[in-house]
This record gives C-alpha cells, sequence and structure tokens, in this order.
C-alpha cells in the first residue's frame, strides 16, 4: 500500500539506504533533524509501505542507530555469514519478514527510504506502531503475513 498522504503531512523523509553491490555494503544518507526520543517509521520503497516499527531512545540506542543495526543483519543476509565467527542465533531460525523480504529488494537496487515522526511518549509511540501496522500490513512485518506464510493485504489493495 503506498504511503498515505496523512503519513507524508506527519511524518519527515529522514533518510535512506541502498545496497553498493561493488563493495557488498550499505551506503547511507540522513537527513538534517533526525527525530529522536519516542519515534515511529516506515519504511518506504517506490512510495510501498514496507514495514512500519518504533524506536526508543535509550542509553544506548536511538531511531538512527536501530535503522543501522536492523540493517546490518539485512547486509548480513546478503553477504553471507562471516568466516571463522559463530552463527548468530537468528541464523538459527526461520527468517523473519524483514530479513526474508528485505535484502533482495537491496539486492535489486531499490532505495529504503525512513519516514519517521516523533511521539509525545512511549504509549503514544505504541499505539502509532500498531495503528500503521495494522493499516499497511507490510510486506516486511509480521502483520502482512498469516501464520501459514499466506500474504495479508491491506484493507482497499
Amino acid at each position: 500500500m503506498k504511503i498515505s498522504n496523512e503519513e507524508r503531512q506527519s511524518f519527515q523523509c529522514s533518510g535512506t539506504v541502498v545496497w553498493d553491490p561493488t563493495g557488498q555494503t550499505l551506503r547511507w544518507t540522513w537527513h538534517p533533524n533526525v527525530p529522536s526520543g519516542c519515534v515511529v517509521y516506515l519504511m518506504v520503497i517506490d512510495g510501498e509501505v514496507k514495514k512500519g516499527g518504533k524506536a526508543e531512545d535509550t542509553p544506548s540506542s536511538t531511531f538512527k542507530k536501530r535503522m543501522q543495526s536492523e540493517y546490518s543483519v539485512a547486509r548480513q543476509v546478503i553477504a553471507g555469514p562471516l568466516p571463522g565467527r559463530p552463527l548468530p542465533q537468528w541464523r538459527l531460525r526461520p527468517l523473519d519478514p524483514f530479513k526474508k523480504h528485505a535484502p533482495p529488494a537491496l539486492v535489486a537496487g531499490h532505495t529504503v527510504e525512513f519516514w519517521a515522526k516523533p511521539c509525545p511518549n512511549k504509549q503514544a509511540m505504541e499505539i502509532e506502531e500498531t495503528k500503521l501496522n495494522m493499516k499497511y500490513r507490510g510486506e516486511w512485518t509480521q502483520e502482512g503475513w498469516t501464520k501459514d506464510g499466506q500474504r495479508i493485504w491491506p484493507d482497499g489493495e
């Protein structure tokens, strides 16, 4: 489902990430004034919402660090396990929708936009995240799939 005009007006495009096949790495672009605190976000490709989520500032994390960490895992899916290192726990389980669907989109050359909005508190952030995931049912979220792997489309799709 395409990002709505309502979200385009209340969120800001805070940055992008794209796969660099020559360096087998990610290229990041961050816009000024990336939101902090309690933040809800949408990952968008060509106007299509792929995932909604939340990020809360902690002593060791921010929205920006959360995105970099999440895409670090996507890079590991693309590049494969690190030689000589033990496998991370996530590699021992079936891939979640993000790990399954984001890497192929990156390898195909798509740019992922991060649309973010600060929330006044943790409760408002959690309510907004649930609302966004139920509205968009992004391909990269659990809300976009049934337990048996069938795609759930948003209303009107």
